[in-house]
């Protein structure tokens, strides 16, 4: 049975999530969680649109997740999609190439393999802590044209892997849907970022969910601008 973690309150009309995680979808994210700072977590949420679909990616918590504990998996589900989320099941497919996530929920429909969580070998694997850290710190040479802030204290990182052997994969996101400077951001993310891990490309795939909010900004940015 899920097992609610600390987190944000809990509303009195909150009932428990039914979420099942199948035996190899579950040693697989312990692998991928394996080495990472204490805390870290699954996210789950469910993208909109004409096709809603699941995503996951590695990721420490915020205040708007509901974390939930199943299989010993820290699972943090976006608030918002909740009413998505249950009942359903967390899979890995072995049988595709490559091998992925699933999220099957009877709300969504047919699932296609998550995107964004690690997998615990290549391709779709995740990348060593060491590595992960050297392409931080590199990230943290580019600086958000409209903010005076580099986009790793900003927060705008959420998750970085390999999506293919050597080819390196960088989920951000963007302070505002409309920021003006997406293109440049993203060509220098994977420029810097490939180089930083000695891949042969990068890929960036922006993304909106979960929003970003200061929130997400590390202490120093914080402290820089007021929020602590």
């Amino acid at each position: 049975m899920p097992t609610a973690k600390p987190g944000r309150k809990a509303d009195p009309g909150d009932a428990p999530l039914s979420i099942r995680v199948f035996p190899e979808a579950r040693d697989a994210l312990r692998s991928a969680l394996a080495g990472r700072p204490d805390g870290t977590g699954v996210r789950i949420w469910v993208e909109r649109g004409m096709h809603p679909h699941a995503q996951m990616m590695l990721d420490r918590p915020s205040s708007r997740d509901i974390p939930v504990e199943v299989e010993g998996v820290l699972l943090l589900i976006d608030e918002a999609s909740r009413s998505f989320l249950e009942a359903s099941e967390i899979r890995y497919r072995t049988d595709r190439v490559p091998p992925g996530f699933e999220v099957v929920s009877p709300k969504l429909p047919a699932a296609a393999p998550a995107a964004g969580a690690a997998a615990p070998s290549p391709p779709a694997a995740g990348v060593s802590s060491d590595l992960e850290a050297r392409v931080r710190e590199a990230l943290k040479s580019i600086y958000d044209p409209e903010i005076p802030m580099n986009i790793i204290d900003l927060g705008l990182i959420y998750a970085i892997g390999w999506k293919a052997p050597g080819e390196l994969e960088v989920r951000m996101t963007m302070t505002s849907p409309g920021c003006p400077a997406v293109e440049q951001l993203v060509a220098e993310v994977e420029k810097v970022a490939a180089t930083a891990a000695g891949a042969e490309r990068a890929k960036v795939e922006v993304v909106w969910e979960p929003p970003w909010g200061p929130e997400r900004m590390s202490d120093f940015a914080k402290r820089q601008f007021g929020y602590a």
